[in-house]
């Protein structure tokens, strides 16, 4: 056998151990991407029998914001936030940012703190630095920061990175307990049972508000 002979033999067979690397790899991202588009729904919505609300794998009410973060494997911005009296969240309140979760859907979580702590907590945070709109933002101490990641989740604020139509809303929620078109920030879809305030505005991004829903007044036995 020739040397160039040798030389081609060999050639074709890289070649043919190049395509079937290419083969292998193409079946296994084909059948990893189906496994996971079918075997792994995103997390169900719904109350669960103490009344708490399960959104995005979050129990609204129990889950911590260091376990969000890693439920939602993102890193959270925390920070004291001093909504002016006008404004729809009026008050001091302990927000946590996530700039975008996996589809780039923006997050928002309120923290549990009573006014006192928050208060006190205003104490040792920096200077507030105040946003066009009035709202002041205000940078935790240390060691008010490490307390925040042990905060129980309030309410979770969805603003998605798409164009959300009310039809989607009724495909995913069912049909909304009311319609308020009187909302200067768009019309709100409210679902009482899951505790769901919907925003939809043809100006701004839709914004999905959950929180625990109210549980049911049980009226007491008449004295005899």
């Amino acid at each position: 056998m020739t040397r160039e002979t040798k030389t081609a033999g060999n050639d074709r067979m890289g070649v043919w151990m190049l395509l079937a690397v290419v083969v292998i790899t193409a079946i296994l991202f084909f059948w990893t991407s189906n496994h996971y588009q079918h075997d792994k729904p995103g997390p169900a919505t719904y109350v669960d029998q103490n009344g708490r609300l399960h959104v995005l794998g979050i129990t609204l009410g129990e889950t911590t914001l260091r376990q969000a973060e890693t439920i939602l494997q993102s890193r959270s911005d925390v920070a004291l936030y001093i909504y002016p009296a006008e404004h729809p969240k009026a008050g001091m309140k302990m927000e946590a940012f996530f700039p975008a979760i996996a589809d780039h859907t923006k997050v928002v979580l309120l923290l549990d703190m009573d006014q006192a702590t928050l208060r006190d907590i205003e104490t040792r945070a920096t200077v507030p630095h105040l946003y066009p709109n009035e709202v002041a933002r205000m940078n935790l101490a240390p060691a008010d920061s490490s307390d925040a990641y042990n905060r129980v989740i309030r309410e979770l604020t969805l603003i998605p990175n798409l164009n959300l139509s009310a039809a989607a809303l009724q495909a995913r929620f069912g049909n909304p307990d009311r319609i308020d078109p009187s909302d200067p920030e768009g019309t709100q879809y409210i679902f009482s049972a899951i505790g769901l305030n919907a925003v939809i505005s043809s100006e701004g991004m839709p914004t999905l508000h959950f929180q625990n829903p109210p549980q049911p007044t049980t009226l007491s036995a008449p004295q005899s």
